[in-house]
């Protein structure tokens, strides 16, 4: 069989590590993620220094107040997280296309057949954590096997920004003490069944029988246990990663209750076509064909879309287009209808264009976009934008910028 090479990036404290290297004030003090201080809120995520202090994940925001008086307690941006996530993930498709994502603070990789180009696995995984730490200002743990269960293991060992290789004949050695519960798998009611049978350590799992372990969970949970306590782990790497050329790209979404407000309405189209523009100038495309659309009760929708001359990638631009195809001001929608959905695209794209504007106004225009993009690329989506959208309903009324679910496209 052939040898592989599996890294596990593990990120440190993740969230609340986002939140310290996002904003200097809150670095270096205890911070806990959570969704402030009421009874039934729970710490989301805690800082290494809110961890010295002995607060933990999943403890109630009260009590790590109470732990810590001084502790600082953030609400918790998803849409943050999930960008620093994604644009994370970017990069480490650069080594392999075989990405599984475990979680959005994890991943594997299998740099197997790719590692050479890079000069090893221990030089890809300093390019990995020094390109982290450049661009985030966040570290993380790297762990380097022959499988996904050495590799997280090694992950696992030493916390934080550490960088560890195990392999199979390093049980005896040293992981030999490790609890059996650092393995990925083991839960807490296994790890009772165990400690019921003397195996308390990776060592103890190691030395057990076969027969033993078969005996007390069955032939398959217990051959599985047995091949866990001798480092050995045949499960593939299931990568997320697809790449595909987009046709069209849109944003959409459904009103939380139904309005008749033109200017409420205006405002979603706004953030739509501005999620549409970052999207375009991110994929380097433009497009020429902007669609709108409206969506009432009983699951009637109106849409209409027109053809430019010009291609565009401006949010604004977009907006002002849509605007005027679903003519907001002069139609009777707010007296006929009352609308639930709202929804923007661009389509017939065209790619990698890099073109400079003979109008000095769209060159100027062009640069700041620039500037925009950049800084929302560091530290996540709308942290800079128009001040058309800053306090509107969007934000106030809907939490729409949090609204988003948790996915790659």
């Amino acid at each position: 069989m052939k040898h592989r090479t599996i890294l596990h990036i593990d990120m440190n404290s993740f969230f609340a590590s986002v939140e310290q290297a996002a904003n200097p004030f809150l670095r270096g003090k205890p911070i806990v993620v959570g969704g402030g201080i009421e009874k039934h809120s729970v710490v989301a995520a805690a800082s290494y220094e809110a961890k010295a202090r002995g607060i933990k994940n999943a403890m109630s925001t009260w009590e790590a107040k109470r732990l810590c008086p001084e502790i600082i307690i953030v609400i918790g941006d998803m849409n943050k997280y999930i960008h620093t996530s994604k644009e994370i993930t970017r990069m480490l498709v650069r080594y392999t296309d075989l990405v599984e994502i475990f979680s959005i603070d994890e991943a594997f990789l299998d740099v197997t057949d790719t590692k050479d180009r890079f000069g090893g696995e221990i030089a890809i995984a300093k390019s990995i954590k020094q390109w982290i730490r450049e661009r985030f200002h966040l570290t993380c743990n790297i762990g380097i096997g022959p499988n996904k269960l050495m590799a997280k293991l090694a992950g696992e060992l030493k916390k934080p920004d550490s960088l560890i290789v195990l392999r199979p004949e390093d049980i005896p050695g040293k992981i030999d003490k490790v609890k059996v519960s650092e393995l990925c798998g083991v839960g807490q009611k296994l790890e009772i069944y165990l400690a019921q049978m003397g195996i308390r350590t990776i060592g103890e799992l190691n030395r057990c029988p076969r027969e033993k372990l078969v005996k007390r969970f069955g032939a398959v949970s217990g051959e599985h246990l047995w091949h866990m306590g001798q480092g050995l782990d045949n499960s593939p790497i299931l990568p997320y990663y697809h790449e595909r050329e987009a046709k069209s790209m849109s944003h959409a979404y459904t009103l939380p209750r139904f309005t008749t407000d033109m200017g409420e309405v205006k405002n979603y189209l706004l953030r739509l076509a501005e999620q549409v523009g970052r999207r375009l100038r991110r994929d380097r495309c433009k497009g020429n064909v902007v669609h709108a659309s409206l969506g009432f009760g009983d699951y009637q929708f109106w849409g209409k879309q027109k053809k430019l001359e010009d291609y565009l990638d401006d949010g604004y631009e977009i907006f002002k287009i849509a605007e005027r195809i679903l003519d907001l001001e002069s139609r009777t929608w707010s007296v006929e209808h009352r609308i639930r959905f709202v929804g923007v695209s661009v389509s017939n794209l065209i790619h990698n264009l890099d073109q400079v504007s003979l109008l000095p106004q769209k060159e100027a225009n062009k640069k700041v976009l620039k500037a925009v993009d950049e800084i929302n690329d560091r530290f996540g989506e709308f942290t800079v934008e128009r001040a058309a959208i800053m306090g509107t309903v969007l934000r106030k009324k809907t939490g729409m910028v949090s609204s988003r679910s948790y996915r790659y496209e």
